[in-house]
């Protein structure tokens, strides 16, 4: 009996089949990332949202958004409670509010040792203040012998530099205009003082977090060329300019964008929980917060409460932001600088166009 002949794949044949294949999963990968990327972004949009509809239950109670910071300076040791602290009863978090201590500092420092009482609370992480695009690890950040917890979505202090309205009695501050965004030092902005409407104003925006490699410092960009407790001879700011131009100059091989990652959620300060609208998202340029130690309040120079910060993300190509009224928007890296710093003011007169951002 004749049996019939058994064929089976040539090399080529097999060759030709896993190109084949491997073409399929390289056109296939990236669709999956991006539909992976799309509910991450959902998330985050739902986080900022969260954050909206607390924003607006807090405004409800006291007819005042929370200030940015507040408490500042209390007994010379900076005491920044931020924002975020006092919106924990309406983000569902009454628990975690009522473990702070706000008659002590939110740090612990060596002067006051008793802010320890915080450090349960401050070393708390909240899943609603993360967003999952940043997908490292939730770390905890050593900063002064003290674990903190971080976030990624920073208040808006408006289109200036300074974070502060009234500067501390015997500074005089280089800044030509205050805040103007929704949310800065020791003041509750109000619905009434958003004239240019809460829909064209951006309240929170990303960041990125801080990770245990980073190397934190109050002044990272040497604004005010500090080193440690030992100042040398400070620059002369007379102007926002100055400021712009000393802060932007500086060469991007120091700690670029650490002052803009976000760390101390609980922390109402520069670089901890907000930023402004000076530069657009992701802007390639330093980020930086200038200041002097606060032994040298009395300096003419001292400005330590002023900042150039740009929000920044891991999305492709810009930035969720939550605008005032409660809507999120995806705003791109490319926006006008003039649309941007338009949205970063609640009170600048411009007029903004539904198609220019």
């Amino acid at each position: 009996m004749r049996h019939p002949t058994r064929r089976g794949f040539t090399l080529i044949e097999l060759l030709v089949v896993i190109a084949i294949i491997a073409v399929l999963i390289a056109l296939l990968l990236p669709a999956v990332q991006a539909a992976r990327e799309a509910a991450r972004r959902s998330q985050c949009v739902n986080n900022l949202k969260q954050v909206g509809l607390a924003l607006h239950n807090y405004m409800t109670s006291i007819n005042t958004l929370p200030p940015g910071r507040f408490n500042t300076h209390v007994a010379g040791n900076g005491n920044c409670w931020g924002a975020y602290s006092q919106l924990l009863p309406q983000m569902d978090q009454q628990a975690l509010f009522n473990s702070f201590n706000f008659g002590l500092a939110p740090e612990l420092e060596t002067s006051l040792p008793s802010a320890a009482a915080n450090a349960t609370g401050a070393a708390t992480f909240l899943n609603n203040l993360l967003c999952p695009t940043d997908a490292a690890p939730a770390t905890l950040i050593a900063i002064g012998g003290e674990n903190f917890a971080t976030h990624n979505y920073d208040l808006n202090v408006g289109s200036t530099y300074p974070l502060m309205a009234t500067f501390p009695a015997g500074v005089t501050s280089p800044f030509s205009t205050p805040p103007n965004g929704p949310f800065y030092e020791n003041y509750g902005v109000s619905p009434a003082q958003f004239t240019d409407g809460m829909s064209n104003t951006v309240a929170v925006a990303e960041t990125i977090r801080s990770n245990a490699a980073s190397t934190y410092a109050n002044d990272p960009k040497r604004v005010f060329l500090v080193t440690g407790d030992n100042k040398t001879t400070a620059p002369a700011l007379t102007s926002d300019a100055d400021y712009a131009s000393l802060c932007l100059s500086l060469p991007a091989t120091t700690a670029q964008f650490q002052a803009s990652k976000g760390v101390r959620w609980h922390y109402g300060a520069p670089g901890h929980s907000m930023y402004n609208h000076r530069r657009p998202p992701n802007d390639p340029g330093p980020d930086c917060r200038g200041g002097l130690p606060h032994s040298d309040k009395s300096d003419p120079n001292w400005s330590y409460l002023s900042l150039n910060i740009a929000p920044r993300s891991l999305h492709a190509g810009g930035v969720n932001a939550l605008l005032a009224d409660g809507h999120v928007q995806f705003i791109k890296n490319t926006i006008n600088l003039a649309t941007w710093q338009a949205l970063g003011s609640r009170n600048g007169g411009e007029v903004i166009g539904a198609d220019a951002y």
